[in-house]
């Protein structure tokens, strides 16, 4: 029950409310804002507003960088792909001072991954304010890919495509944050299984994962833990994973 506890607390920042702020200079790709709570690796986007009653999103972006003593951060900016739709045109616009910056705006939705049923249980009981997208789904997402065995770019289309902002992941006595959308690594909990049966790829109740013929991620995932614990520290270099 305590683990569970420190997990509740520390969790808790990052279900807070979306963080807003307007952009304060623009170079390029890059952006600053000052904004509190943010995390390097926070995804969200950039809103235009045209009017009272008008605005629209118009790039992605995502914190590069962020000074807790002063606010500032840095933001990356790219296309904005979530709503991509080639049957209808689209505006081009550039990001300016003044476009306002939504991150975080997806982290009540979450997905969780975890090795069974059990510990799937404990950790979403243990953390409150979180909308919890059944892992089911996201297994049905992955069969309809040919991939049984999930892959960095399948977590961040589910999770961009159903507006899911978190993904934990329980592993090696650990609960991962990740942003769901970036894949970066936001923190770190203590979080032992609670039993030592394991499923793979998740726990799902989905009997069957279908694979492709060929290709990466049509396997079967042989270990759950060693797998997810790669995953995680191939794509956050700077984030020392506890293993």
């Amino acid at each position: 029950m305590r683990i569970w506890l420190i997990t509740l607390i520390a969790c808790s920042v990052l279900n807070a409310s979306s963080i807003t702020a307007p952009l304060l200079e623009v170079d390029g790709a890059r952006a600053t804002i000052i904004a509190e709570n943010l995390r390097e690796g926070m995804s969200g986007f950039i809103v235009r507003q045209f009017d009272a009653d008008h605005s629209t999103i118009i790039a992605n972006a995502r914190v590069e960088q962020a000074n807790s003593t002063n606010n500032r951060a840095i933001l990356a900016i790219s296309e904005y792909t979530g709503l991509h739709q080639d049957a209808l045109p689209s505006g081009i616009w550039t990001p300016k001072p003044s476009d306002i910056a939504v991150l975080a705006y997806d982290y009540k939705r979450a997905l969780l991954i975890a090795p069974n049923d059990d510990t799937y249980d404990a950790i979403a009981k243990s953390i409150s304010g979180v909308e919890w997208i059944h892992p089911d789904n996201y297994a049905a997402f992955l069969s309809n890919e040919g991939h049984q065995t999930p892959l960095v770019d399948d977590f961040k289309s589910y999770c961009t495509a159903n507006s899911v902002g978190l993904l934990y992941v329980q592993s090696a006595n650990q609960l991962f944050t990740l942003d769901c959308k970036s894949f970066t690594l936001l923190q770190s909990t203590p979080f032992a299984k609670v039993a030592e049966k394991e499923q793979t790829p998740f726990y799902t109740r989905v009997p069957t994962i279908r694979g492709a013929w060929w290709g990466e991620g049509s396997s079967s995932l042989k270990s759950y833990e060693p797998y997810y614990l790669d995953i995680i520290s191939l794509n956050n270099p700077k984030n020392k994973v506890k293993e």
